[in-house]
């Protein structure tokens, strides 16, 4: 199992769930970005973190490419998604332990007795 050892603590909690579980994407219309020469362009924005994704795409419905802008401090070299998954745990530990998220450490589930009537 990796170890959190590399990532920033002063990374923000955006960021570190972005990398954990994926975008929360949405659509937008940005009005400062040329048309594209060929197609049309999707263009997406990460409701946590602001990253934005724009697509542009054929008239047929093919990916002709695709580029992501980050906000600043978002982008990190050489963390895997395990690691960030890791830290998001150690910074949701307390609020896990209190609703009973937390597994046993085996994970096979014992067996419940019944009840004596």
């Amino acid at each position: 199992m990796a170890r959190v050892s590399r990532i920033d603590t002063d990374i923000d909690d955006a960021y570190v769930r972005c990398r954990s579980y994926s975008h929360a994407w949405d659509e937008y219309f940005p009005i400062d970005l040329d048309p594209p020469v060929y197609g049309w362009r999707l263009s997406l924005r990460c409701t946590r973190c602001a990253t934005e994704r724009h697509d542009n795409l054929g008239f047929n419905g093919q990916l002709l490419n695709r580029r992501y802008i980050y906000p600043e401090g978002y982008s990190t070299r050489g963390i895997t998604r395990t690691q960030f998954r890791e830290a998001l745990y150690v910074k949701l530990r307390a609020k896990l332990e209190a609703s009973a998220a937390i597994g046993a450490d085996s994970p096979i589930p014992k067996r419940r007795r019944k009840a004596a009537v």
